[in-house]
């Protein structure tokens, strides 16, 4: 047999993904390309800021970006409705409600936008002075500001075509999109950084890279719908109230996300002090890229999910959330344990001691990060089914009761009582409240539903925390990188053997090694 020949058998023989699964795997491809990228920048531009600018206000640039996803609520949830109800209209190809709907959010969030620059120039006006800073800060502080005003500004009049792009499962294209603004803004932050810009370089960089990556995506979304019109003709009342029944609930429940995401910075600044933000950032920073690696796996999947249940396939929805759930919820409990083993020695050689929040702190973020990443394919299927309303209700309560227990425990523990309440307000109620939802909207008894879900990622955690706590101590006594990284390969380790065992089932790890052999047919060289 030919090489070309043998090559075409070898090919015909793999199993062949669908259009769906391979646009699927792109989407969680360049989703981990975009987070590792990412995550070598951050971890090398971090110490780079802080040796330029310092602890207090390296901590207001993070704080200022966290008072933009506060008035990000502008949006009243447009986007995010709107992605969900074209995910179901991609499903069933109707090309008319789809121009309809485009052009209703588009002319509505252009509206907005200008609201939302408005209230953004005012807030930049007194940013500097709402914290306890150093005077010789505030007036970069309030630039700064108005920069990330009118990045954010920028990105919300573009969030139409972004939408458009992860609805039709093209996410890939959008995470490319991302890819090449954080190389513009990493190369743009350093140049001003070394000028000596300041805190202002990191606004200017935002802005810049921004407008380039909304300009790409803009034309991006064109070349795949290429029939695509944004009228004002087309905007319809009828439309504009479909996508507001869901965005006002999306809305809320952002709010609620802000409350329990990034409320416990604020809260630091206002009751301990802003270089204790700084702390938390730092000792942090590891458990959110986790968190971003993980997130990917579910948010990935969103988009097809909604066009399962759009399609009325509910039994392949089920099918498809409860792998994802087993193997997010899963790696969840492995890369927890992982860092939670490494980060004091990672810490501490990376931006020094001074900047570690300790072994408290560490329990509270991987607490966080297991519980979070438990309620995440919960979200997302009763999202992808527009079951909204509920859930919301459900963070908006969890989001109160954080806040609570944030400004309790703060005061009597600092950081750590902090951190520690985003855990336990979820435990009081989403934990559980999501799944309740999730299996009455697929018609399954509540208590085995959680039962099937829960059990074997259960049994994962509690074989991990002994072979956690080894490693951590082990990591203590080598100390820095290497101590680090030793701790990670034995934790990852045996945790992966575990999820691959335990966790995943035997049509799940089929279904991998189906994706694996059929993506190495695919991209493999000519002959053999």
């Amino acid at each position: 047999m030919t090489p070309v020949r043998t090559t075409v058998a070898m090919r015909a023989s793999y199993p062949q993904m669908d259009t769906a699964g391979k646009r699927y795997m792109a989407g969680l491809g360049t989703g981990y390309a975009y987070t590792i990228l990412t995550t070598v920048i951050g971890l090398w531009l971090t110490p780079y800021t802080l040796r330029f600018v310092g602890r207090e206000a390296f901590a207001l640039t993070t704080l200022a970006s966290d008072a933009l996803v506060w008035l990000g609520l502008i949006d009243l949830g447009v986007t995010a409705g709107l992605q969900v109800q074209i995910s179901q209209i991609a499903g069933q190809r109707d090309n008319d409600r789809l121009r309809r709907l485009a052009s209703t959010a588009f002319y509505t969030q252009c509206g907005i936008v200008s609201v939302y620059v408005g209230i953004g120039a005012v807030t930049s006006s007194f940013y500097g002075s709402y914290f306890e800073v150093s005077a010789s800060l505030r007036r970069d502080a309030a630039t700064l500001m108005l920069l990330m005003v009118g990045s954010t500004g920028i990105t919300l009049v573009t969030q139409t075509f972004s939408a458009l792009l992860v609805a039709h499962q093209q996410t890939h294209v959008d995470n490319t999109v991302r890819l090449a603004v954080a190389l513009l803004r990493t190369m743009v932050t350093v140049c001003l950084l070394g000028l000596g810009w300041g805190i202002v370089a990191v606004g200017m960089a935002a802005l810049l890279s921004t407008a380039m990556g909304a300009a790409i995506t803009v034309w991006r979304t064109y070349r795949i719908l290429p029939d695509l019109r944004l009228r004002p003709a087309l905007v319809s009342r009828r439309a504009l109230a479909g996508i507001a029944s869901l965005g006002i609930w999306f809305s809320l429940g952002g709010l609620a996300g802000i409350v329990i995401g990034s409320l416990d910075r604020v809260v630091t600044a206002k009751l301990i002090s802003v270089d204790s933000v700084t702390t938390l950032i730092l000792s942090a920073r590891l458990f959110a890229l986790g968190g971003g690696l993980l997130a990917q796996i579910t948010n990935t999947a969103r988009p097809r999910l909604g066009q399962m249940l759009g399609q009325g396939r509910s039994g392949d929805a089920l099918q498809a959330y409860r792998r994802i759930f087993g193997v997010s919820t899963g790696l969840a409990a492995v890369i927890a344990a992982c860092l939670w083993a490494a980060n004091g020695s990672f810490v501490t050689r990376w931006v020094g001691a001074d900047n570690y929040g300790g072994i408290w702190l560490d329990t509270a973020l991987a607490a966080n990060m297991l519980v979070v990443n438990w309620i995440l394919p919960n979200r997302a299927v009763l999202s992808a089914g527009l079951i909204v309303r509920p859930q919301t209700m459900c963070r908006l309560v969890e989001g109160a009761l954080n806040l609570g227990l944030a400004l309790i425990w703060g005061r009597m523990f600092g950081v750590v009582g902090v951190v520690a309440s985003t855990a336990v307000a979820a435990v009081l109620t989403s934990l559980w409240v999501l799944p309740w939802l999730t299996a009455r909207m697929f018609a399954r008894p509540f208590v085995r539903f959680v039962w099937d879900d829960a059990s074997r990622v259960l049994a994962v955690v509690l074989v991990l925390i002994p072979v956690a706590v080894v490693a951590r101590a082990m990591s203590a006594c080598v100390g820095g990188y290497t101590g680090a990284g030793a701790a990670l390969f034995v934790v990852a380790g045996a945790g992966c053997c575990m999820v691959w065992w335990i966790v995943c089932d035997g049509a799940t790890r089929a279904t991998i090694w189906r994706t694996a052999r059929a993506t190495i047919g695919r991209n493999g060289s000519g002959g053999v």
